[in-house]
């Protein structure tokens, strides 16, 4: 089953694959993208202040770590919730069963 990334999770993988300085082919391979569309967010996160360019090598800006921090723990925030409503959910599915053998 095949599960499109969206922005936000292209983006992180982008600037984890930029905490040390690295070239383009370094971070296409480690954030699994093709290269025309590593070109496009490599644009849009230079352009936003996010990884700087220094000759052929791409890296981190104070404004990329704390967002890339940010991410990160509103991510995890997010697995856990999705957890915990997947436990929620399969007790009431469990209830229900049950009160369909009561009534």
């Amino acid at each position: 089953m095949g599960k499109n990334r969206d922005s936000l999770s292209i983006i992180a993988a982008i600037l984890d694959a930029c905490r040390t300085q690295t070239n383009k082919t370094h971070i296409m391979f480690s954030a699994n993208l093709s290269f025309k569309l590593l070109e496009k967010y490599l644009d849009t996160l230079t352009r936003s202040g996010l990884i700087k360019v220094e000759g052929n090598k791409y890296e981190l800006t104070e404004e990329g770590l704390e967002f890339n921090a940010s991410y990160r723990s509103v991510h995890e925030r997010y697995i856990s919730a999705q957890k915990t409503f997947e436990t929620v959910e399969s007790e009431r599915k469990k209830l229900a069963l049950m009160y369909e053998g009561i009534s």
